[in-house]
């Protein structure tokens, strides 16, 4: 199957949550979306692809060095290195002066730490190639350095997975641009959204012994809401090897670490408060021989209001999936579902259980 030249997987995944807010706006309110007439909770793509490249599900699959690390502070990471390496403190000083101004302009400067003046989205192996090639790198003008350092790290090292399945785009030339082989929509709830606010007070602990006033020491509010998610991530597979240089093994592995990152990762917003760390009740993946994907948001236009919420939403998206398959010939040569409901059994092979999922879509990758 990995021999076809225009594969494509997609996952189609449903998560309930109850009272969180896992990625607010400026304002601490949930992030909305009015779809279908009707408003609806919004994570964005970009909360989603932070938990799932910082999920520790997803070292589990790929070796921590060659993830990404997307950073300003890439001259202090290089001066570390150079010193436990045994390169005098000065000496190692001109040269991560130089590399402040790799990423345009002259750099920045905070709390005595240089920076560069853009985010540089590098991996540990390719920020060990710049330190290992010191003694090449240090002699070259100004001017040349960011290019002599791209081309250094394209020949040495291979592209961050999490680089390769969600892109880099930058302004200037110490790294290239990378094209996304993973597109993430933004994840909308299959219900109506309702605002909710949780009014709290923080009571100071001693002031019954040096006050009179019953009055708490703090008063809020925070914003919350109860969502059942859809996820959509569709992932040009013959196009991840490619960036990745040929190794099937490791966009094996990339696969099946973002099927296990997304399932077992959520947003960081607001879990102290909220601790919603939940699971989802439906996991579906295609597999494409043509590069077609479809998002199946349609299948929630109207939202869930009825009876069970998890069966109620998992017989939707199947519905919806089995129809547009039928009415666009849609090129699925292969499809799988886990689920914990009773309805659904329709969108693919049946997978008892998660790590059979993962089984199963690693025979098709294979």
């Amino acid at each position: 199957m990995s021999n076809n030249q225009n594969m494509l997987v997609e996952f189609h995944i449903l998560q309930n949550h109850a009272a969180s807010n896992l990625n607010r706006d400026d304002t601490g309110s949930v992030k909305d979306v009015v779809f279908g007439g009707i408003p609806r909770a919004r994570i964005s793509s970009q909360s989603l692809k932070r938990a799932i490249r910082k999920s520790e599900v997803l070292y589990e699959y790929l070796e921590k060095e060659k993830l990404g690390l997307r950073t300003k502070y890439l001259p202090e990471k290089v001066k570390e290195g150079l010193i436990e390496k045994g390169i005098a403190e000065k000496e190692a000083g001109k040269f991560i002066d130089l590399l402040m101004k790799i990423g345009g302009g002259s750099g920045d400067t905070k709390d005595e730490h240089k920076m560069t003046s853009q985010l540089i989205f590098l991996s540990e192996e390719n920020i060990k190639t710049i330190i290992d090639y010191y003694s090449e790198l240090k002699d070259v003008k100004e001017k040349e350095l960011a290019v002599t350092i791209r081309n250094l790290i394209e020949e040495k090292c291979t592209v961050p997975v999490d680089v390769a399945l969600f892109g880099r785009m930058t302004t200037n030339q110490p790294i290239k641009d990378i094209n996304a082989c993973c597109q993430v929509a933004h994840a909308f709830s299959v219900n109506r959204h309702t605002k909710e606010f949780d009014y709290f007070t923080a009571v100071d602990d001693l002031s019954g012994n040096f006050s009179d006033d019953p009055g708490a020491g703090h008063l809020g509010e925070t914003e919350f809401t109860s969502a059942c998610f859809y996820k959509y991530l569709s992932v040009d597979y013959s196009s991840l090897i490619k960036i990745l240089k040929g190794d099937k093994d490791l966009a094996q592995n990339a696969l099946c670490g973002l099927l296990n990152a997304v399932s077992f990762s959520n947003p960081s917003g607001k879990q102290n408060s909220f601790a919603s760390h939940t699971l989802p009740h439906f996991i579906g993946v295609e597999i494409k021989n043509k590069k077609i994907p479809v998002n199946y948001c349609n299948a929630f236009v109207d939202p869930v209001i009825k009876g069970n919420w998890l069966e109620e939403s998992v017989d939707k998206i199947t519905k919806h999936a089995v129809e547009m398959r039928n009415a666009y010939s849609l090129p699925v040569v292969d499809n799988a579902v886990f689920k914990t409901t009773e309805q659904g059994n329709d969108f693919g092979e049946n997978q008892k259980t998660i790590k059979d999922l993962e089984a199963w879509l690693k025979t098709r990758l294979a």
